[in-house]
């Protein structure tokens, strides 16, 4: 009695099936002439109006999933990477800038970085330069950003990446920035300069030989 039940059950939803799937057939027609811009797809289908609708079983019904009978090509979705942009900087290198033209001129001398940490000097990702970090055979610059660590940028050398770390800890801080280089009136012209010279961009490696 049961098994009778449920027959007489899928046998009364078959022509409701049908006229649905032959509901959706005639909205995918209209989706790729009016959305997707094919107005050849009702000619050209198995889809046009003038094409019959297979009849629906009551096995279809039973493994019907809610999809449309004739799927729409799927769009690819591209993830958008959220890179934050670097810190602007640029205004206060121009006020150091300023300053490196005054009489007494202006002076910063290199902060030691601490043995205390984390790793305690035995990691091979620690490094002797302030905001340096390794990562396998380059180095990494971190700074902090109102509270919160900074990814500047990786580089090949360590010495690189101190004197990047260098030149936005004085962008940041100004007069209160601690660096890994001691900087006198004419290497912090030349390190502004390189800045500005390179659309805002420090380039480390053509300041190496210059500390």
């Amino acid at each position: 009695m049961y098994n009778n039940f449920s027959m007489y059950c899928l046998e009364t939803q078959v022509p409701f099936m049908n006229q649905k799937l032959d509901l959706e057939a005639t909205l995918s027609i209209f989706a790729y002439q009016y959305c997707w811009g094919d107005h050849n797809f009702a000619s050209n289908s198995s889809a046009s109006l003038n094409m019959p609708i297979r009849e629906t079983t009551i096995k279809d019904v039973g493994n019907y999933n809610g999809s449309l009978l004739y799927d729409q090509p799927k769009q690819e979705i591209k993830k958008k990477v959220n890179k934050k942009p670097l810190p602007d900087i640029s205004s206060t290198l121009s006020s150091i800038l300023e300053m490196t033209e005054s009489p007494k001129g202006i002076f910063f001398k290199a902060s030691p970085k601490s043995s205390r940490g984390l790793h305690n000097g035995t990691s091979a990702r620690r490094s002797r330069f302030v905001g340096v970090l390794g990562n396998g055979k380059r180095w990494q610059v971190l700074i902090n950003v109102s509270g919160k660590k900074r990814y500047i940028g990786t580089y090949s050398s360590e010495r690189e990446a101190a004197l990047v770390h260098d030149c936005y800890s004085i962008g940041l801080n100004g007069l209160r920035a601690k660096t890994n280089f001691d900087y006198d009136s004419a290497a912090l012209k030349e390190m502004i300069g390189n800045y500005f010279t390179n659309d805002c961009c420090f380039k480390a490696a053509e300041f190496m030989n210059r500390v």
